[in-house]
């Protein structure tokens, strides 16, 4: 007699909802250790066997650390060190508090890191970094002795990691690995700087350049979180970028390289991106149209009037598309800073400007009230519709000022480098810069990190064009690195992430 629970023949038994419980979070935490740890092995391995028994024992590397304005280490005193270093240590300490309470965590990452640079300050002059006219020393280095430390160092972390498969430390070993892993790396593929074969590893021009070339997927990544934060997909940030490259080029121009010039360029930039912005929220909420489908047509519409201002325009007229760029502004006494210096405080009002609009938007979001109603649009539009708060007055408003930094993303590829306008001069990094929203969980700062860590593999990719004979890789491969960054995070890599509940849904009242 069949029992009266069985399914009927061919159809399938019906599953269970899957319960979360305690136990099946610490299963996968547990299975995600595992994985980083064992990837963390793989590392030591290869800085072991092949960075450093593969390599010759003579072989060595010359490590620069001077760049632009950091040349030399500012001289202290012996009292003025001592207060310094005590200086240093109550930041330092004063951050990890922070931290550890969970206040504040930007403020307690800066105090880390302030606290940080002004100690490295006085260990430099301790240790005479600087030679006697105050030019900062080159570091040569064994590259196998290099490796055998870092892979010695990785493969504690590795074994910790999968014998004690502790979730916390995870992530920090696993970054931590994966860094020095790029830096026994890079040590490895400048082998023979030291007598002048290849070019020498400069890691603060690395670090500079990383900068550089994050800085549109910045503006490009915050345009993201602006607009799904409020439940609208912007897939034409690529077209807002070239939109905003090609008419800032072209008002600077006509201005001149002046700082009016570069300012005018850059606030038409944004007005032109807020326009395109204006046209996705028409067609996505009045008309509530498929807001990927609209998006990709912007971008499609972008693209040829680019072409056609190309050909018809700007190729006939040179002038106004030469290539000109904004003089990076130097913070006095911040910029002089020991390879920290250029980095951080020798940069164009560009990235500046990035980082002030990612801590004015990550506190208008969670610190106020306005930041809850987009939010709240985002999550749950019709009750907040209920409450009194307009899902279309708030959508629009967030997508059209999402289009605005777009556009100034998008100046950054012409007055920001210095280059002339060109088809394709965005390669793509509009949607590269989706992929950072959804790295960064769809929050500013974490976007702007997961924004350096991208913009460090087109930095990386560029910087190892220059050795191109000591590697064992196709060059094209090298140029193909930050996609498939790309598609290994959009494709998981970063661990499981929840959109807005209404990102990308129309709203009606009905």
């Amino acid at each position: 007699m069949t029992d009266v629970l069985d399914p009927p023949v061919g159809e399938a038994a019906p599953t269970a909802h899957e319960v979360v419980t305690l136990e099946n979070l610490r299963s996968v935490s547990s299975a995600r250790t595992l994985g980083l740890g064992v990837t963390v092995l793989i590392f030591a391995l290869i800085e072991i066997l092949y960075f450093g028994f593969g390599t010759n024992r003579s072989d060595e590397t010359t490590i620069r650390f001077d760049y632009n304005t950091a040349t030399s280490v500012p001289a202290l005193s012996t009292t003025m060190r001592v207060v310094v270093a005590v200086l240093g240590v109550l930041c330092v300490a004063g951050g990890i508090a922070v931290i550890v309470r969970r206040r504040v965590k930007v403020l307690g990452v800066l105090l880390v890191v302030a606290g940080g640079v002004l100690l490295a300050w006085v260990v430099a002059l301790a240790l005479h970094f600087n030679d006697s006219t105050g030019t900062l020393k080159t570091l040569t280095v064994p590259v196998a002795a290099a490796a055998w430390l870092i892979g010695g160092l990785s493969l504690i972390g590795g074994l910790y990691l999968v014998v004690s498969r502790s979730a916390r430390a995870s992530f920090p070993i696993f970054f931590t690995g994966t860094g020095l892993f790029i830096l026994a790396f890079l040590i490895w593929l400048t082998r023979g700087s030291n007598v002048g074969t290849v070019p020498p590893l400069s890691l603060t021009e690395t670090l500079t350049l990383t900068f550089i070339a994050a800085t549109p997927l910045i503006y490009g990544s915050l345009s993201g979180v602006m607009c799904e934060r409020s439940g609208v997909v912007n897939i034409a940030i690529e077209g807002q970028f070239m939109f905003g490259a090609m008419s800032s080029v072209i008002v600077a121009n006509v201005i001149g390289p002046t700082t009016a010039g570069f300012a005018t360029g850059t606030l038409v930039a944004a007005v032109i991106g807020g326009l395109l912005g204006c046209v996705l929220a028409y067609m996505a909420l009045h008309y509530q149209a498929n807001q990927i489908i609209v998006g990709v047509v912007i971008v499609a519409f972008c693209t040829a009037m680019v072409q056609f201002m190309m050909d018809q325009v700007l190729n006939n007229h040179q002038n106004l598309n030469q290539g000109i760029a904004a003089l990076p502004i130097a913070i006095p006494g911040l910029s002089e800073i020991p390879f920290f210096g250029p980095i951080l405080f020798d940069q164009t009002y560009f990235v500046y400007l990035a980082v002030v609009l990612v801590a004015i938007v990550n506190f208008m979001l969670f610190r106020t009230r306005a930041g809850l109603r987009v939010r709240s649009v985002g999550e749950k539009p019709k009750a907040a519709e209920t409450v009194g708060i307009s899902v279309t007055r708030t959508r629009y408003s967030m997508v059209i000022l999402g289009g605005m930094v777009a556009g100034i993303g998008g100046a950054v590829f012409t007055i920001g480098i210095g280059i002339p306008m060109g088809v394709g001069i965005t390669g793509g990094k509009g949607f590269v810069a989706l992929a950072i929203m959804i790295v960064g969980r769809w929050r500013p700062w974490s976007a702007l990190t997961a924004a350096l860590l991208f913009g460090f593999t087109f930095a990386l990719a560029s910087q190892l064009n220059l050795y191109l004979n000591q590697l064992v890789i196709p060059s094209q491969l090298i140029q193909a690195l930050p996609y498939i960054v790309t598609i290994a995070a959009v494709g998981g890599l970063v661990g499981r992430v929840r959109p807005p509940a209404a990102d990308g849904i129309p709203y009606s009242r009905e």
